[in-house]
């Protein structure tokens, strides 16, 4: 359950410049938040070309100079709508859930003609280098898992001094390398600090969302797009 009059800072990091696609969205869902009951929205945009630093900046602003009840971070490649943005926050409690991600995919095929797609949603093995994709995902409600991406989060205030106890003295998203195999990037770092520091991650399977990424449009998606909507596989 929500109090009246909670606030909200809605963050994204970028490289200088946003996709029209996503500053439309992330204004879609601003406009609407009066019908939530959000009267005080703040925006805060951090850009650079660190993500690990961008990130810690805007959490350290966050939580030392805005104040604000809830963050919302979405990427930049993100596309959100009023519609998705609810889902997390009718399901979302300060003392309960106070942290939850949406639901978007992601491809390691970066530049294949038909990328293989797999949920940003992962457990943990005992190999720290190497996640567990979760692709056993139930059908619109909340569950709990290990790490997700940072690509459509909401998080309680109620979250900062917690993580900062963990980690007092080094970055929440410090990237972690071994080898050229071996990586664990700044997202999985941060829900590794809030494992710690014993709270749960949500992921709300019906607030999924598009994730804008490059992919050709040949003789291969074409197929697969018309032979999947003619056997009802996709909705036109």
């Amino acid at each position: 359950m929500h109090a009246k009059n909670e606030s909200l800072t809605i963050v994204w990091c970028d490289n200088g410049g946003v996709d029209g696609l996503f500053m439309d969205g992330v204004l879609k869902t601003i406009l609407a938040m009066d019908s939530v009951g959000i009267k005080n929205v703040s925006s805060l945009r951090v850009h650079g070309n660190q993500i690990g630093r961008q990130r810690q900046v805007a959490f350290d602003v966050w939580a030392d100079k805005i104040k604000s009840d809830w963050i919302l971070w979405v990427d930049s490649d993100i596309v959100i709508s009023p519609e998705v943005f609810k889902k997390l926050w009718d399901s979302a409690d300060k003392l309960s859930i106070p942290v939850i991600s949406g639901l978007y995919f992601i491809s390691k095929q970066s530049e294949s003609t038909l990328m293989e797609p797999m949920p940003v949603i992962f457990n943990e093995t005992k190999d720290e280098f190497f996640m567990e994709v979760v692709n056993n995902i139930p059908n619109d409600k909340a569950f709990t898992v290990d790490y997700a991406g940072f690509g459509f989060v909401l998080m309680h205030k109620s979250i900062i001094d917690p993580l900062r106890k963990v980690s007092p003295d080094y970055s929440l998203f410090a990237e972690k390398a071994h080898d050229t195999e071996g990586f664990v990037g700044e997202d999985i770092t941060f829900f590794r600090n809030l494992k710690k520091a014993g709270i749960k991650l949500h992921v709300h399977s019906g607030a999924y969302v598009p994730h804008m990424k490059r992919f050709a449009y040949d003789i291969n998606y074409y197929n697969l797009y018309w032979s999947s909507l003619e056997e009802g596989k996709i909705n036109k």
